[in-house]
């Protein structure tokens, strides 16, 4: 758009409706809405917001084209505002041939024959926008005149995060959806994997750590011993889909005999399971066995590992 400067004449009893704050729920229009920086500058935002309408000059066409009903749009004022002041969605495109806007009608010619009507979720007053817009300097976004494509989804989701903080306005829904699309469920570890791993902790807090220990006519998945003729010093059963009864029986065992440290490492929904037994038949190791999630051992494991790299780094590890 144009870069002339305008003067703001309207009182507040007297600004038209849409300037108003809105903070009813948005509906996504689109499963997969493109976002959309509109730059422009004070004067032909107000007339913008006045009518609903945006408009690009011929050389951005391309990017015209591509604007779909639904599509986010993020509305951008250049200099001295320079920073968001509302959001909207894409409704119908069109080609005019009247000007509109106060630089096109000045110039009596059609300057952004290009256009759309948008929709408005979000959008500041007038008076307001140099005091509580949005700055994106940082997340160096694009910002030249006319329309720019937003692509980075981490960049919007900022540009969210910083909406909600500031006018409690965002597109939830994408927000929801996107954090479920990206979050990745954990990995889940076999018996083995998950054996193994226990064993390389131990190995990490400088104990004598072995699978598969046999214990009279049993094997318990791994013990950590201090010294190599001594007894168990804690003792780990892993339950991954496997026999907590079975596995709860093993550990009472070595608890009776060796007196151990009792572990069971086991997946999160089972915990309440474990508990019962616990407070019924086991319930002379209740206080003597910690119950251990698989994912919070993976997290140990995971750090142990990062501080036994930092200390090689650094050249001192013993």
């Amino acid at each position: 758009m144009g870069v002339e400067k305008a003067n703001f004449l309207w009182e507040n009893e007297k600004m038209p409706e849409f300037y108003k704050e809105k903070k009813e729920k948005i509906m996504n229009d689109k499963k997969n809405p493109k976002v959309w920086i509109l730059v422009g500058n004070e004067e032909n935002w107000e007339t913008a917001l006045q009518d609903n309408i945006w408009g690009a000059k011929k050389n951005l066409k391309n990017r015209w084209d591509k604007l779909e009903k639904g599509d986010i749009l993020v509305f951008y004022i250049s200099r001295p505002v320079s920073g968001v002041v509302g959001f909207g969605r894409v409704e119908t495109k069109f080609k005019q041939n009247k000007p509109l806007w106060k630089d096109e009608i000045r110039a009596n010619k059609v300057i952004y024959p290009f256009r759309f009507e948008f929709k408005i979720d979000y959008a500041l007053p007038i008076n307001d926008w140099r005091r509580r817009k949005i700055n994106i300097g940082d997340l160096h976004i694009s910002t030249w005149a006319g329309i720019n494509s937003l692509p980075s989804k981490d960049k919007f989701k900022k540009l969210m995060e910083r909406s909600k903080e500031l006018w409690n306005f965002a597109y939830e829904e994408i927000l929801i959806k996107e954090e479920k699309i990206t979050k990745k469920p954990p990995i889940k570890l076999t018996h083995r994997e998950a054996q193994e791993m226990i064993k390389e902790i131990g190995l990490l807090q400088r104990f004598i750590a072995e699978t598969e220990y046999p214990m009279e006519n049993e094997k318990l998945d791994v013990v950590w011993r201090r010294v190599e003729k001594s007894v168990p010093t804690y003792v780990f059963e892993v339950q991954i889909g496997g026999d907590i009864y079975h596995a709860l029986g093993k550990l009472k065992h070595a608890w009776d005999i060796w007196n151990s440290n009792l572990f069971l490492i086991i997946e999160k929904e089972k915990i309440q399971e474990v508990e019962k037994l616990l407070s019924g038949t086991f319930h002379e190791i209740k206080d003597k066995i910690r119950i251990i999630n698989i994912e919070d051992a993976k997290e140990l494991y995971q750090s142990k590992n990062k501080v036994k790299e930092l200390e090689k780094k650094l050249g001192i590890t013993i």
